[in-house]
């Protein structure tokens, strides 16, 4: 036999062998790149999600925090400009600000449950205008989440907030339901609350034509469309869904 043949033949086949594994070699290297990007897809897209849903859950309870300091304010003695006989509340209106701001007021002199005055659009300290003497405060909604709408609860006909709001008995700024309800939009929702006692008033521009509600409902929502909403009953429990 010849050897150095022989020889031969065997690195032939050790090369031949040594390519084979380092071609294997490259395939699992793409396939482990391709599936590493799947999973990062699929990681940073459920990220998103979830943090979308905690800011989401965050602003709920501050607009919740913000209706039960208005609460505090309003059964407890706290002076506002000099005047001890005030009510204070949230206004939510349906400018062009409906979507990402509302406001905290002092309902004073004739207290009618009722904001007078507006806020600005270029947020100072305040947010309030200079010659408005209700508006306390101004807060704004960051990271896109929006006022989706805010309603009045009708005292007939509504499931409760947990239900589809084909169930509901809204007048809302927009989309009131149900949708062939025939009720009519909001132009702005207060709710306020007076001493001695915890009860809410809430009031819309329907109100002057009698209208009562039974609980005031803001719809809160995420870049990615999720929705929050936090109810105030008339009897002044306050709620997150």
């Amino acid at each position: 036999m010849d050897t150095k043949f022989t020889f031969r033949s065997h690195l032939k086949d050790r090369s031949l062998k040594l390519k084979a594994k380092r071609g294997f070699a490259l395939i699992e290297l793409l396939i482990a790149v391709v599936l590493f990007g799947i999973i990062s897809t699929f990681v940073i897209l459920a990220y998103n999600r979830v943090s979308g849903q905690l800011f989401l859950s965050t602003l709920a309870y501050e607009l919740a925090l913000s209706f039960r300091q208005a609460q505090s304010y309003g059964v407890s003695v706290h002076q506002f400009q000099g005047d001890f006989d005030v009510g204070y509340g949230l206004h939510f209106d349906s400018d062009s600000q409906a979507k990402t701001t509302y406001a905290m007021f002092a309902d004073e002199g004739e207290i009618d449950g009722i904001f007078n005055g507006g806020f600005g659009s270029a947020y100072d300290a305040s947010g309030c205008l200079a010659n408005n003497v209700e508006c306390i405060s101004v807060f704004k909604l960051e990271k896109g989440n929006t006022i989706y709408k805010f309603c009045g609860v009708l005292p007939t006909g509504d499931g409760g907030r947990d239900v589809a709001d084909t169930d509901k008995n809204e007048e809302c700024n927009i989309a009131s339901t149900p949708p062939d309800g025939g009720n009519p939009n909001i132009a702005f929702l207060d709710v306020t609350f007076l001493r001695p006692n915890p009860d809410a008033i809430i009031r819309t521009n329907r109100s002057a034509d009698g209208q009562l509600y039974t609980s005031a409902r803001v719809y809160v929502q995420s870049p990615t469309g999720e929705k929050r909403v936090v109810e105030v009953v008339s009897t002044g429990q306050i709620s997150i869904k």
